[in-house]
């Protein structure tokens, strides 16, 4: 485990690629969870250590969803409901954090592709960071996530492919809201591949499975190509 305390205080996880230079994914875990709890996801999914995987903590911060107590969170959760609240200005505030320390990762080992990702609240922050805070994303990986702000989503100006997979049997953020994401994104020109699994609010193998064919699939078609 690799920290780097100056540019992210809270923590960083990082694996090298076998490769000096090589496409980096920037993964982010659940509300009131760790990077250590998707540190494994680096094995099985890149066993090959084709990428550069860096997986920062989130601060810790007052929750109301938590009845005020302090967790790991990236932006407040007011409420899961679909019409509940949103933190529009800690979003903001938090990608524009995240975005100072791609430019540092960046820059460790070149202008290589970035793929952003994450789990529940992380993969909402993925989302946000992609397509309102304009990071550029090469693809984006969402799993078991929804769309924040979903209102006000811009337009899709140019194709980053989307993997969105989902448990069927998900109690915490329903299939439903994928589903809502889905419509609204393909209406926007977003290019969506989602995949349903027989699990809860959760992640399983065979959608690390699918997400490392989708990946592969991106080198294969020269997208992730290495500078």
């Amino acid at each position: 485990m690799v920290l780097n305390e100056n540019i992210w205080p809270e923590g960083l996880w990082v694996r090298p690629a076998a490769q000096q230079v090589a496409p980096c994914i920037m993964l982010m875990h659940g509300l009131g969870a760790s990077k250590e709890d998707l540190a494994p996801l680096a094995d099985f999914v890149d066993p090959e250590k084709q990428f550069r995987w860096v997986l920062p903590d989130a601060p810790v911060r007052p929750v109301t969803l938590n009845g005020g107590r302090p967790m790991r969170a990236w932006y407040d959760i007011y409420g899961l409901g679909r019409d509940s609240g949103e933190d529009a200005a800690g979003m903001e505030q938090m990608a524009t954090r995240l975005a100072a320390l791609i430019d540092h990762e960046q820059q460790q080992a070149g202008n290589h592709p970035l793929i952003l990702g994450g789990f529940s609240q992380g993969g909402a922050m993925a989302l946000y960071l992609a397509f309102h805070h304009a990071c550029p994303a090469a693809a984006v990986l969402a799993l078991s996530a929804y769309l924040p702000l979903r209102q006000t989503l811009p337009q899709a100006t140019q194709v980053t492919p989307i993997f969105w997979g989902h448990g069927h049997s998900d109690a915490v953020l329903p299939l439903e809201y994928m589903e809502i994401a889905r419509d609204i994104m393909e209406s926007r020109g977003y290019a969506l591949s989602t995949h349903i699994y027989p699990m809860d609010h959760s992640i399983c193998a065979e959608e690390l499975v699918e997400a490392r064919k989708f990946l592969d699939r991106m080198v294969m078609q020269g997208n992730l190509k290495k500078s």
